[in-house]
């Protein structure tokens, strides 16, 4: 980020200044026109998965057992969507804190900045959450940008989500690493054309800055693989 023209970091920007009642994001850019807080999702949740085996699976009189697909399993459940619903839940509960973290350093940033208009962004880096593909992480980012609570947008001041999914690779030619890259919009977000210009012109610039090509080829994103071999599970049929 800071070897972009007209980046500041905030940290640096405040080091004079203690302001211990409020949280702050992590970059000014676009002449301060954008707010950018960066995240990391470095903690695979794959352990969550094998304990919600065993916690609901096991034991049921499910035909293939042994190794195998988590789907597979789910869809011999009389309960599967309900209980796909909650591993969705409790895969995706880390990504909920980091978005409500995200939204309150943008709201106090801008109250530091005096800058009520600026546009709020959330990078989110995934590292090593392999079992979070792509569309797992900008689902939840699409209902939390959406989310309402009184009749009010619970989490109105980050317009734009961008993923970049270094956990996982573009199904392709073997020769080539190709890493899923791809941007959520809020409502207000979809209104605002700096927010567009400001989420293509970072995608760009972090690919050329890792020395990659960047296509921006939305139709390729969703046939991901997982970085490294998939795991599987194991699960005891009822007897």
């Amino acid at each position: 980020m800071l070897s972009e023209k007209g980046v500041e970091s905030i940290d640096r920007l405040m080091e004079q200044c203690d302001l211990p009642d409020r949280k702050r994001a992590d970059y000014l850019a676009f002449d301060r026109c954008a707010i950018v807080e960066q995240k990391s999702l470095d903690v695979d949740p794959v352990d969550k998965i094998q304990k919600f085996i065993n916690e609901h699976l096991n034991g049921r009189p499910i035909g293939d057992c042994g190794q195998t697909s988590l789907e597979d399993l789910l869809n011999q459940c009389p309960d599967g969507v309900a209980l796909s619903n909650k591993l969705y839940a409790n895969l995706t509960i880390r990504l909920d804190k980091i978005l409500s973290c995200a939204d309150k350093q943008t709201r106090d940033t801008k109250r530091t900045f005096v800058n009520p208009y600026a546009v709020g962004i959330v990078v989110i880096l995934n590292d090593n959450a392999q079992v979070l593909q792509p569309d797992i992480v900008l689902t939840k980012a699409f209902k939390m940008l959406r989310k309402q609570e009184n009749g009010e947008i619970r989490y109105p001041h980050n317009h734009v989500v961008i993923l970049i999914s270094e956990a996982h690779r573009i199904v392709s030619d073997p020769e080539l690493d190709l890493i899923p890259m791809e941007t959520i919009y809020s409502d207000a977000g979809n209104a605002i054309p700096i927010a567009t210009k400001f989420a293509d012109h970072l995608k760009s610039r972090w690919a050329e800055f890792n020395g990659a090509l960047y296509v921006d080829s939305a139709a390729h994103w969703r046939d991901v693989r997982t970085r490294d071999p998939a795991k599987v599970f194991n699960v005891q049929r009822a007897r």
